[in-house]
C-alpha cells in the first residue's frame, strides 16, 4: 500500500526472513527515503522513490514476492493471535498474489479465514467490490462438502457474499448464493437473516410483490399469521393505530426506552413486520401498512426496545400523523431519533430518517425536507442500501417538486442522473416513480417541447388500483394541469385522487390548495356558485395546516382567502391578502407559488382596472417564473404584457 503501520514492521521483524526490518527502516528514514505519515505510520518520501524501490525486485518475481511476505505475515500474526481484521486485509491482499499455491501449502483454509475477515472489513468501511472479492475468493477455496466440517464458517461466509454481492449491484448472484445458505442451513433461524436480505433484495429492484409474499412466508414460520387483505378493514386499521398510539403514551413517561427486548425470535418478527409494511405501501391498500406496524411497534412496547424499534417508531410517527396530534406524534419520531442513536444505527439512519421525511417531517419545510433526502441518497448507496437511497430520491424529488426547491432545469438533470444510476441499480418501481416526476418537470419547463423524452410513466403502469403508482399518477395530473392553465382537467383529477380510500395525508391538502384554486376562478365567472361552501372548508382546514406547517401552508392559505376576497368584493382586504401571500410565500423561498400570487393578484389589478399594479405584478410574477425556471410560465405572463403595450 501507500502507507504501512509500525506494527506491521514489528510483525516482521519476529520472523527470522525480516528479524532486522526494523533497524532498516530506521536507515531508510534516516536517508530520508521513508517519512511518517501519521502517527506511527510511514510512506515513502515520493511516489518515485516507492516505484524505484519495488522495481528492485525483478518482475518474474513480485508474485512469488508478495505470496511469501504473505506467508510470513500470516505465520507470525496467527501465532501471537494478531490476526484481526486491520492485518488481515494486508495478509490477504498479500497471500492472493499464489493462489495457485495454497493447496500445494496447505494453506486453503487460512487463506479462506483471512479473506472473510478482509472482505468483512471491507464491507464494514462500505469498500463493497473489494468486499465481493476477498468473500469470492475466500468461498472459491472452500468444498461443498465443507458445510459439514464448517458449518459455521460456510453460513458467515455465504451471508456476508450476499451482502457484498447485492451491493455491487450482481442481484442475481446474490440471490443465488441466499438459496444455497437456505438450502444447506441446518436450521430455520440460520435461514432467518438470509430471508431478510432476499426481502430487501427484492425491494431494491422494485420486485414489491415477491417482497410481501416472501416476508409473509417467513412470518409463518416465526408464527405469525399475515392476514388476507380483505380481512383487514380501514376501520380496524384505524382502531389499531388509536390502539398503538394509546399503548405508547401509558409507557412513554416511564422507562420504558431502557427495558431491552432480548427474545431473538421476537426481534426477528419485529424486523420483518417493519420490512413488510415498507412492501405494503407499494403494493396494498394504506391500512395493510397500519397493520404492520402498529404490530411492530406494539411488539416493543410489550417486550422492550431492540435495535429495530427505532424504525418501527418513526414507521408509527408516518402512518399515524395528524395536524390534530401533530405534537404528539413528533414526540414518538424524537424519541425514535433518541433509540437511534442509543443503538448506534449509523448504518440505517438514511431509512429512519426517510420516514421522518415521509411523516412528521412534513411539518417542517418541504425544501429543508428535499436538501436532507438529497444527503439520505448520498449515505443510503454509500452504506449499501440502494433500496433506502433511492426511496430517499423519489420523496426528495416530489418534496423538490411541490416547494420550487431547485431550479427546474437543475432538477431535470438530477432526475436524469438518478435515472442513468437505475441502468444499474435497475429498480423498475423506483424508475416509473422517476419518470412520473421528469414528465411533471418537463411540462413546467416547456410543455416537454424540448425537454421530454420517450419513456413515459405510462396508464396501463397505474391502472390497478392497489398500486401506489396511481394515486402519484392522479396527484401529478393535478399539480401538471393546474400550472399548464387546463382547470377541467385539473378538477377531473381531483376528483379521481379523491376516490382513492386513503390519499398520503400531507398531500391532500396540496391538492385541496389547487381545488379551491379551480373553484375560485369558476366563482369569478358566476359559475357554480354553491361551490363557494367548499371554499370555504378547504380555507379552514388551510388554516389548520397553516398553523402547523407555516413554511409550507401559510401563503397558499393566504393567496385562497385573497382570492375569496376578490370574489366577495373586498379589495382592501384582497390587495392586502396578495401581499401577504407573496411575502410569506419569498420568506420561504416557494417561488413558484409567490410567483403564481403575483400572477393572481395581476389579474384581480386587470379587473379591477387598477392598471399600474396589474403591470407590476405582472412583471414580478415573470421574475419569479424565470428563477423558477419555467419558460412555459414566463411566456404566458410575456403575452399577458404584451397587451399593456
Amino acid at each position: 500500500g501507500t502507507s504501512t503501520n509500525e506494527s506491521v514492521f514489528e510483525y516482521l521483524s519476529k520472523s527470522p526472513q525480516y528479524s532486522g526490518i526494523l533497524d532498516e527502516l530506521e536507515g531508510a528514514i534516516s536517508v530520508g527515503f521513508v517519512v511518517e505519515d501519521g502517527v506511527h505510520v510511514y510512506k515513502f518520501a515520493h511516489d518515485k522513490v516507492r516505484e524505484a524501490a519495488y522495481n528492485l525486485i525483478p518482475d518474474s518475481d513480485k508474485e512469488q514476492f508478495h505470496y511469501n511476505l504473505g506467508k510470513t505475515l500470516s505465520t507470525v500474526c496467527s501465532g501471537g493471535g494478531q490476526d484481526d481484521e486491520d492485518t488481515s486485509l494486508l495478509i490477504a491482499s498479500q497471500l492472493n498474489h499464489g493462489k495457485e499455491s495454497f493447496k500445494k501449502d496447505n494453506l486453503c483454509m487460512t487463506a479462506a479465514m483471512l479473506n472473510m475477515k478482509a472482505g468483512k472489513k471491507a464491507l464494514d468501511g462500505c469498500h463493497y467490490k473489494t468486499a465481493y472479492s476477498y468473500l469470492d475468493t475466500a468461498q472459491s477455496l472452500l468444498s461443498d462438502d465443507n458445510w459439514e466440517s464448517h458449518y459455521d464458517l460456510n453460513l458467515r461466509l455465504h451471508f456476508l457474499l450476499a451482502r457484498a454481492a447485492n451491493s455491487s449491484c450482481k442481484y442475481d448472484e446474490a440471490e443465488l448464493i441466499l438459496q444455497t445458505t437456505c438450502e444447506k442451513a441446518r436450521c430455520f433461524e440460520d435461514k432467518v437473516p438470509s430471508y431478510y436480505l432476499l426481502v430487501t433484495m427484492f425491494l431494491s429492484q422494485g420486485k414489491v410483490v415477491e417482497a410481501y409474499t416472501t416476508g409473509s412466508s417467513i412470518l409463518s414460520q416465526l408464527g405469525e399469521t399475515v392476514p388476507e387483505v380483505e380481512a383487514v378493514t380501514l376501520e380496524m386499521a384505524g382502531g389499531m393505530v388509536l390502539e398503538t398510539c394509546g399503548m405508547y403514551a401509558e409507557v412513554a413517561g416511564d422507562d420504558w426506552l431502557a427495558k431491552k427486548m432480548e427474545d431473538d425470535t421476537v426481534i426477528n418478527i419485529l424486523n420483518f413486520f417493519s420490512v413488510m409494511a415498507t412492501a405494503a405501501y407499494f403494493c396494498k391498500p394504506m391500512h395493510m401498512v397500519a397493520y404492520f406496524v402498529c404490530k411492530s411497534v406494539q411488539l416493543s412496547l410489550r417486550k422492550g426496545v431492540c435495535q429495530h424499534t427505532p424504525l418501527a417508531l418513526m414507521q408509527l410517527s408516518f402512518i399515524a400523523i395528524r395536524f390534530d396530534n401533530a405534537s404528539f406524534v413528533s414526540g414518538i419520531a424524537k424519541n425514535a431519533m433518541v433509540l437511534s442513536e442509543k443503538f448506534n444505527l449509523s448504518n440505517r439512519m438514511a431509512e429512519i430518517r426517510l420516514h421522518f421525511y415521509m411523516g412528521a417531517g412534513h411539518l417542517e419545510s418541504f425544501q429543508f425536507g428535499a436538501s436532507q433526502l438529497r444527503k439520505g441518497f448520498g449515505s443510503g448507496l454509500t452504506s449499501g442500501d440502494a433500496n433506502t437511497a433511492f426511496y430517499c430520491a423519489i420523496q426528495g424529488t416530489f418534496f423538490s417538486i411541490i416547494s420550487g426547491e431547485k431550479e427546474l432545469s437543475l432538477l431535470l438533470q438530477e432526475i436524469d442522473y438518478y435515472l442513468h444510476l437505475l441502468k444499474t441499480y435497475k429498480s423498475e418501481m423506483t424508475r416509473k416513480y422517476l419518470l412520473c416526476y421528469r414528465e411533471t418537470v418537463s411540462i413546467l419547463i416547456d410543455k416537454g417541447e424540448a425537454t421530454a423524452i420517450d419513456a413515459k410513466l405510462s396508464h396501463e403502469d397505474v391502472s390497478d388500483p392497489g398500486n401506489k403508482l396511481l394515486e402519484v399518477f392522479y396527484f401529478h395530473e393535478v399539480f401538471r394541469n393546474y400550472w399548464l392553465g387546463y382547470p377541467e382537467r385539473s378538477k377531473y383529477y381531483i376528483k379521481k385522487y379523491g376516490e382513492i380510500v386513503v390519499p398520503r395525508y400531507f398531500e391532500v391538502y396540496v391538492v385541496k390548495f389547487y381545488s379551491a384554486l379551480n373553484i375560485l376562478d369558476m366563482l369569478k365567472k358566476k359559475m357554480n356558485i354553491t361551490k363557494s361552501e367548499e371554499v370555504d372548508e378547504i380555507i379552514a382546514s388551510m388554516k389548520i395546516a397553516a398553523s402547523h406547517a407555516g413554511p409550507n401552508f401559510k401563503n397558499k392559505l393566504e393567496l385562497l382567502e385573497a382570492e375569496q376576497y376578490g370574489v366577495d368584493n373586498y379589495p382592501g382586504k384582497a390587495m392586502a391578502s396578495y401581499s401577504a401571500a407573496i411575502e410569506s410565500a419569498r420568506k420561504n423561498n416557494y417561488i413558484h407559488e409567490q410567483g403564481l400570487a403575483c400572477e393572481k393578484a395581476g389579474f384581480y389589478c386587470k379587473r379591477m382596472r387598477y392598471t399600474e399594479k396589474s403591470l407590476e405584478y405582472f412583471k414580478k410574477a415573470r421574475k419569479c417564473y424565470e428563477e423558477w425556471g419555467s419558460a412555459m410560465k414566463v411566456d404566458f405572463i410575456q403575452r399577458e404584457l404584451d397587451k399593456f403595450i
